[in-house]
């Protein structure tokens, strides 16, 4: 190997375990919670799934950052969901309106 080829082997090796500690790169929810939040307490979801993750989950961000992972067919999943969409939507709306209210005047 040449030099140029050890050099990047070895700055390979020494930045994915710092970047794994930072949370640079996704970290799986490896089972599904029973944990029910108060909706007013939650701050965004995605879904997580193949091929980055084992488990078809859906992941609850709290105001405290903390993740929530939930059965994506469970009743309280679908329902945050669709709370946490609603409330988008119309923050969304708002920011939008605003903004063309600044352009008119």
């Amino acid at each position: 190997m040449t030099a140029l080829n050890l050099v990047g082997l070895f700055l390979v090796a020494v930045m994915v375990p710092g970047a794994f500690a930072r949370g640079g790169l996704p970290s799986c929810c490896r089972k599904i919670s029973d944990t029910q939040v108060c909706r007013d307490r939650l701050i965004k979801y995605y879904r997580q799934g193949p091929p980055s993750c084992a488990l078809h989950v859906v992941v609850f961000v709290t105001i405290k950052g903390k993740r929530i992972c939930a059965d994506p067919n469970k009743s309280w999943t679908q329902d945050s969901m669709k709370y946490l969409d609603g409330k988008n939507r119309h923050a969304q709306k708002l920011g939008t309106q605003r903004k063309r209210a600044r352009c008119f005047t």
